[in-house]
């Protein structure tokens, strides 16, 4: 099974202990195991390629409420890639009743030029009586080039009619989750999908959706890592990676979830943090 992680779907109700279940038990794989671990592989091997010549870093965190692993991406075009899967047990996210077990799966992509957006990719599934799934992807752009932006729209415009989902009510949540009084536009481009609750029968939309988004932006990531931009554009770059770090700072819940329950600073900083920044 080329090393798969397998996910075990705890027993209801949740009691504390993520139990791993013997072949001798009845034993749940979801789609979502093998959408995680080929999706972490394509993107690992996707972005050393776009990177040209950029190298990765593997690094675990146990903890007691969980793991992390990181693969980090520098180098090349890109500045920063974080590829983070975490598995929590016993932990109440933002908004839930109670504590469950859950994976978070999330992508933090800053590639060095300010023509390419920053791609923002979380997902994350709990595990309660009936497991939810949850999403948010989204192009950050410093530069924003319309025709780049409008045509990832327009591809996940595709996948919203192909799942009998309004295609705009689908992404207007992004504006309001990736945006702060003090700004004066969010950071969403409002390409991508903002899926809340999501269930077991509609999984095919939430990994399609993925899957779709993450290949349009390796294609915009190709077209533009070689384009000529001056230095005030640059700065564009560091300023769009300035306001995501007053997010995670000031806003996301999920951040101060975590600080919560014990993940090390490490992992909250390299899942997420922006390699440059200017205010």
């Amino acid at each position: 099974m080329r090393g798969m992680l397998v996910l075990i779907r705890p027993v209801w109700p949740y009691n504390g202990n993520l139990t791993v279940l013997t072949n001798s038990y009845e034993v749940y794989i979801m789609k979502i195991v093998d959408f995680l671990n080929e999706v972490k592989q394509k993107a690992h091997e996707a972005l050393l390629e776009v990177s040209g010549g950029g190298t990765s870093e593997t690094k675990s965190f146990p903890f007691s409420k969980g793991t992390a692993e990181i693969i980090t991406i520098r180098g090349g075009t890109v500045e920063k890639a974080a590829i983070t899967h975490l598995q929590l047990e016993g932990v109440k996210p933002p908004g839930a009743d109670s504590a469950t077990a859950g994976v978070v799966f999330q992508m933090e992509i800053f590639p060095e030029n300010p023509y390419c957006p920053m791609g923002h990719f979380n997902t994350e599934w709990r595990y309660t009586q009936e497991p939810e799934y949850h999403m948010n992807i989204d192009l950050f752009p410093a530069v924003a080039v319309r025709e780049d932006l409008d045509g990832a729209k327009k591809i996940m415009d595709a996948v919203a009619e192909r799942f009998k989902k309004d295609k705009d009510a689908i992404r207007e949540g992004l504006a309001v989750q990736y945006n702060m009084d003090h700004w004066q536009a969010p950071l969403a481009a409002q390409a991508g999908f903002q899926l809340k609750g999501i269930r077991d029968s509609e999984l095919d939309l939430y990994i399609t959706a993925y899957q779709t988004f993450f290949d349009a932006y390796i294609d915009i990531f190709k077209k533009r890592k070689d384009s000529a931009f001056t230095e005030q554009e640059m700065r564009l770059k560091r300023e769009r990676n300035g306001k995501w770090l007053q997010y995670l700072a000031l806003k996301d819940r999920a951040v101060k979830m975590g600080q919560a329950v014990g993940i090390p600073s490490e992992v909250l900083i390299g899942l997420g943090y922006p390699p440059s920044a200017v205010f």
